[in-house]
């Protein structure tokens, strides 16, 4: 299966408010419907260091099979044809970043990034707290806060982004499972202090324990696949054996939730 493929055709602008990699507007032709998408433009050394690809395609498409609001995907070819478009700032853009296809995603226009006063009332209506902060923890991705929440909203409804600095896996972090041990960097989390001020926390993570149970860890193999042609490490066989850990022991990682912000 694995993500749609497309050749960028258009240059639209680089959003300077987006993460440290200034993501790309481009236009890409999908059905004959020209549409723009937000394209991720990471050097190969970042890439390499924290397998950044497979952490944008597995976040947004796991998030969608948790029942969450991700942008569509696709994988982004910049064609020979599509770069002599460019000026010559975007040259030397070009020049420095890798030249593997990238990560891109649909650009969600009239939307607006969610806001750390957001009351509780108000926040629970755009998305479940409890069943985000253990999705976060579930990808191992520590980079939704405060400061960067990769959260919009759009009609009401949230839309998750920005899932680069996931997948941060090692042998600790299975370890860490397996002894009981919850992660306090967490608590730099988006939603972390709400769910802390609750007073009835029997049921925060109920939501997402549903979807735990369903989740099929082979059901990626294509995904991860895709990345491997394409010439991308994706550590799928330690990213998978940490899947594995949680879904073996699932009460011990719902008991890890539960105490994070006990």
């Amino acid at each position: 299966m694995g993500l749609q493929i497309y050749e960028a055709i258009g240059f639209q602008g680089i959003l300077e408010k987006g993460s440290h990699s200034k993501p790309w507007i481009i236009l890409i032709n999908i059905e004959n419907e020209i549409k723009p998408y937000v394209v991720k433009l990471y050097k190969t050394a970042d890439i390499e260091a924290r397998n950044k690809m497979t952490a944008e395609v597995l976040g947004n498409v796991i998030a969608q099979d948790f029942g969450f609001n991700s942008p569509n995907p696709a994988i982004i070819e910049f064609t020979p044809q599509f770069c002599m478009q460019l000026n010559c700032e975007c040259d030397e853009i070009i020049a420095d970043i890798d030249a593997r296809p990238k990560f891109g995603c649909e650009y969600i226009m009239g939307s607006t990034v969610f806001r750390k006063q957001t009351k509780a009332s108000q926040t629970n209506r755009i998305i479940n707290p409890g069943s985000l902060y253990a999705y976060d923890y579930f990808i191992c991705n520590r980079d939704r806060n405060n400061n960067k929440p990769n959260l919009l909203v759009k009609d009401g409804d949230a839309i998750l982004i920005d899932h680069e600095m996931g997948l941060e896996i090692d042998e600790n972090t299975i370890s860490r499972i397996k002894c009981r041990e919850w992660d306090s960097r967490y608590q730099h989390h988006i939603f972390y202090e709400i769910l802390k001020r609750k007073s009835n926390k029997s049921s925060i993570f109920d939501e997402f324990l549903f979807y735990l149970q369903s989740f099929n860890i082979n059901r990626y193999d294509s995904y991860f696949s895709q990345l491997e042609d394409l010439g991308f490490n994706t550590q799928k066989e330690l990213i998978k054996r940490y899947w594995a850990t949680i879904k073996e022991n699932n009460s011990i990682f719902a008991n890890i939730l539960q105490a994070s912000i006990g």
